[in-house]
C-alpha cells in the first residue's frame, strides 16, 4: 500500500500513535500540576492503547480491499504491543528522566486485549478475514 494511501486510510490511528509518542516522550515537567493518584500511570497507558487498538481495527475493517487475517493481525494487534514495548525501551536511553517500565508495557498491552474485546463485542471486526 503506497504510503500517501496508507496515510489517509490510518489517519485517526496516526493522530493517536502521535499523541501516544508525544506523551510518552515529553519531559516529566510537562505534567507537573496535573492532579495525579497512585498508578494513574497505568490507566492511561490502558486507554490509550484502547484507542489506538480500536481505531487500528476500525480503520482496517473499512479497507475495500481483501483482508488477510495475518495483516490484519500483525497491524491492529502485535503493532500496539510492539510500539508500547519499544517505547518502555527507548525511555531510559534517549529521554532521561523517563524510566522504562514492565508495569507501563503490560498496561499497554491491557489495552489492546480490551480494545479487542470491546470491538468484536460490538461487532466493529472485519468479519470476512481470509486465513
Amino acid at each position: 500500500m503506497p504510503l500517501l494511501k496508507l496515510i489517509i486510510n490510518f489517519k485517526i490511528s496516526i493522530l493517536i500513535l502521535i499523541g501516544i509518542l508525544y506523551l510518552s516522550f515529553a519531559p516529566p515537567a510537562t505534567f507537573q500540576g496535573i492532579p495525579s493518584f497512585k498508578n494513574e500511570d497505568k490507566i492511561v497507558h490502558i486507554f490509550f492503547y484502547i484507542a489506538l487498538t480500536g481505531a487500528l481495527i476500525f480503520e482496517f475493517n473499512k479497507l475495500k480491499t481483501n483482508k488477510s487475517f495475518t495483516v490484519f493481525f500483525l497491524s491492529s494487534i502485535c503493532f500496539p504491543v510492539f510500539i508500547g514495548g519499544l517505547v518502555e525501551i527507548i525511555q531510559p536511553i534517549l529521554y532521561y528522566p523517563r524510566t522504562a517500565s514492565w508495569l507501563d508495557w503490560f498496561s499497554d498491552i491491557a489495552g489492546v486485549g480490551i480494545a479487542w474485546i470491546l470491538m468484536r463485542t460490538l461487532k466493529i471486526f472485519p468479519i470476512n478475514l481470509r486465513n
